[in-house]
């Protein structure tokens, strides 16, 4: 059984890896000590699709000023504002690939079922014109799903509310590969599946997938790239 994040957090602050899991120097241990987030993510995920099945999602992530300075103070040894080679290796390995414990803060469901990504390759971390650090990595699947025949939803959230991970406000969701497929999605506050002592509801992104008609159409009504927000 994985440790709860906070603990992770705690044991891990003297480590580099707690560049990323901690964000700061001290971690007091009273629940109210995180009733706040110390790190915010603004995300996006992309849909990978292989004949008709969902195979991987991509994930990209642009973190907060602060944060970004912190890993940048760490890992840029050349001071060029990139990651190149031993740098991005740097940042995988000491401020990325402990998330692994925490299904890298991205929540991926099957019929209200939490399915388990089985790794996270093609990591690049970088740095943008305004000095923000950026991650992207590709989360795949064991066995693909198939939107059509199941519900996927996909939520992006750290459990104990110390990151705040948000949907981007332009395109949150993408998807890529769906040739024969008409897909958008529909956002909504997850009341099922509440966070932080049940105060925080996430955000979750639930796939809607239809096989397109010959005219190319498709039975949903919607044109690719739709998409509803569900109040």
């Amino acid at each position: 059984m994985s440790m709860p994040l906070s603990i992770a957090l705690a044991t891990a602050r003297k480590n580099v890896t707690a560049i990323l899991v901690a964000g700061i120097s001290m971690l007091a241990t009273a629940p109210s000590a995180f009733a706040h987030p110390h790190v915010w993510i603004d995300a996006n995920a992309e849909f990978v699709f292989e004949d008709g099945k969902i195979t991987a999602v991509h994930m990209h992530w642009l973190f907060d000023d602060l944060f970004s300075m912190t890993l940048i103070d760490e890992f840029d040894k050349n001071f060029d504002t990139r990651f190149f080679g031993d740098e991005n290796t740097a940042v995988h390995d000491n401020a990325f690939s402990a998330l692994s414990e925490f299904s890298w803060l991205t929540h991926l469901r099957k019929n209200e079922e939490l399915v388990s990504f089985a790794g996270a390759t093609d990591f690049v971390a970088d740095i943008t014109d305004d000095r923000r650090v950026s991650y992207d990595f590709k989360l795949m699947l064991e066995t693909p799903l198939d939107p059509i025949k199941d519900a996927i939803s996909l939520s992006v959230y750290d459990a104990e509310y110390y990151i705040d991970v948000a949907y981007t406000q332009v395109d949150p969701v993408l998807f890529a590969g769906a040739k024969n497929l008409s897909c958008h999605f529909e956002m909504s506050e997850d009341e099922k599946n509440r966070i932080y002592f049940d105060l925080v509801a996430p955000v979750r992104a639930d796939v809607v997938c239809a096989a397109k008609m010959a005219d190319g159409s498709s039975s949903s009504g919607l044109a690719p790239g739709d998409f509803v927000l569900v109040e």
